[in-house]
């Protein structure tokens, strides 16, 4: 073998030395990778089972204008003590100075002057007014309607009472009416007490002058 084939020779097996060399280090390398691989997902998996974990919902933040889910109860208390009715015109629309004009024409106005005689007889009997509730004074309550009721029917004869049934036997407590046709029937009526036998925390009783709608079917009586 001549000097230059020896060296060449030499020359391809280290060559091979080489690659040998390289080949087991990727090897080792890949081994020790996949070796810590499994060393971290052990150590992860040691780690999950020995430690307790625990989730909580944190509790809902209430902002400015918004309301916390919950029960809503609602209480409404009557404090009416009331067991009747306390207003004879039901449902009483606000005054409006003259009443509602009358459905058919032959038919007389409302006197002017009836809202006059009534305040009057108020400023003079205020405790009448106070004690005007029929439900609580008995028959004395009815001093006051009656006295302005006498009052006017010395002016003319056609102011008297609201019939509340057919047979007349009830009267409206709070109501003056004024007789505007020939018959019994076609008649206008005044509320004159607001806030008539009031309940728990109501106004008290004041006099008022509310007409109302012209009434073409209940009856008119002069005497209680």
């Amino acid at each position: 073998m001549t000097l230059d084939r020896w060296r060449g020779t030499r020359g391809i097996v280290g060559w091979l030395v080489f690659k040998w060399d390289v080949w087991q280090i990727r090897r080792f390398a890949r081994r020790l990778r996949k070796a810590s691989m499994r060393s971290l997902i052990l150590v992860a998996a040691l780690t999950l089972a020995g430690c307790d974990f625990h989730i909580t919902n944190p509790a809902p933040v209430v902002t400015a204008g918004t309301t916390a889910p919950g029960n809503i109860t609602i209480s409404n208390t009557n404090t009416n003590t009331a067991t009747t009715d306390r207003s004879d015109t039901e449902p009483t629309p606000a005054p409006t100075g003259t009443g509602t004009p009358p459905p058919a024409s032959g038919v007389l106005p409302l006197p002017t002057y009836g809202e006059g005689v009534a305040r009057d007889y108020a400023a003079a009997h205020p405790n009448q007014v106070t004690h005007s509730c029929q439900l609580v004074d008995g028959e004395a309550a009815w001093q006051f309607l009656d006295g302005v009721i006498h009052l006017l029917q010395a002016r003319d004869a056609r102011w008297g009472y609201l019939c509340k049934d057919a047979s007349c036997a009830t009267k409206a407590r709070d109501i003056v009416a004024y007789r505007a046709s020939t018959g019994d029937t076609g008649i206008w009526i005044v509320d004159v007490l607001g806030s008539h036998c009031p309940g728990p925390g109501d106004s008290p009783t004041e006099v008022r002058w509310g007409p109302l709608p012209f009434e073409t079917t209940r009856r008119w009586s002069g005497t209680r």
